[in-house]
């Protein structure tokens, strides 16, 4: 089966590798510069475990994290490393094309896809034939759109403030719940910390207006196992502010188009599992392929058939959807609030 893939970030390599091991040779399409990646932590969670043991390089990627919460038996139920340490693992003799985007798509007379288009950054072109084209390009999949694949957005009530630190804070991973049902929490690696927590939706600037002193006076009192890592921020710009969105797919393919990952479904920050489950579709599909070689559509039909079960009800039961708050729908207390109150 000939497959382009769209996006060669982790899912996209993820299902590339697993394609190649079953005999494919697939076409990847990236729109980054090979090696070009935001460096930042990354939690990956147990879901993506079997698919990179299958590759070869989850004990790799592991040995250059920090586990959270280990068990006795030496497993983890998440790890905590640099991003780009799987990146550039998962790279490893995977043949890209680098610097393009997926610009159209190729239809028979019927209406399939059956390939693309590719645009450099040149603005040259290249048609590639696809007995399937795969999604791994994000949120915003323009393949998606291109598709006519269409996706419900669920903006959360509220908004998150976050921070990234050189300094690695000590702890692995560490999150409270507030009074009201919100959350707070921190995120440790070998190389730097990260901390988020949610917030009433009142913009950016008056989110970051109390400064830099004030926000980290207020996460070492609601966590103190961020301080190490907080206290190393130097300036406000280290701090941002969003509005988090929910996205969900009623329908994952089209004839020729298959999504996964983030292009399909994106949760809550609270939930940390997004790119563990995106991983999880890479290695289904893989499989799926496998065992319908000659067939696309049957491949895509097993892959639903398996992920819907999975993918579903994480989506049900998102807490951002369902927030949890106290009998009576308890207020934050006033030191718990973002910003301060008057």
């Amino acid at each position: 089966m000939k497959v382009v893939i769209s996006g060669g970030g982790m899912v996209g390599m993820t299902l590339g590798r697993l394609l190649q091991m079953r005999g494919m040779e697939p076409v990847i399409i990236e729109r980054m510069p090979a090696g070009a990646y935001i460096p930042r932590g990354y939690m990956l969670g147990f879901q993506g475990y079997p698919p990179l043991e299958e590759i070869g390089v989850l004990d790799g990627v592991r040995k250059q994290g920090w586990d959270i919460a280990p068990r006795p038996d030496g497993s983890a139920v998440a790890v905590c490393v640099e991003v780009g340490k799987l990146l550039s693992a998962l790279a490893e003799g995977l043949p890209i094309v680098h610097e393009h985007v997926v610009s159209d798509l190729v239809r028979d007379a019927g209406g399939r896809v059956v390939g693309v288009v590719a645009t450099s950054d040149d603005g040259s072109t290249t048609t590639y034939d696809a007995d399937l084209v795969v999604a791994c390009d994000g949120v915003g999949s323009r393949v998606r759109g291109m598709a006519g694949l269409e996706v419900k957005i669920e903006p959360l009530a509220e908004a998150s403030l976050t921070w990234m630190s050189p300094e690695p804070g000590g702890v692995s991973f560490a999150m409270s719940y507030l009074t009201d049902g919100s959350h707070i929490g921190t995120l440790g690696w070998p190389q730097g910390s990260a901390g988020w927590r949610t917030c009433e939706k009142v913009g950016e600037e008056a989110a970051l207006a109390p400064g830099l002193d004030a926000i980290k006076e207020m996460w070492i009192r609601l966590l103190p196992e961020s301080e190490k890592g907080i206290s190393a921020l130097t300036s406000l710009d280290q701090v941002q502010y969003r509005e988090p969105q929910l996205l969900s797919a009623p329908e994952w393919w089209r004839p020729g188009v298959l999504i996964i990952g983030d292009s399909a479904h994106f949760f809550g920050p609270e939930t940390g599992v997004s790119s563990g489950l995106g991983l999880g579709d890479a290695h289904a599909l893989a499989e799926a392929i496998r065992q319908n070689p000659d067939d696309a559509d049957a491949a895509c039909r097993s892959y639903v058939t398996w992920r819907a079960p999975v993918i579903r009800p994480y989506e049900a039961m998102d807490p951002g959807r369902q927030r949890m708050v106290l009998a009576g729908g308890q207020q934050a207390r006033p030191e718990e609030r973002w910003p301060p109150g008057e």
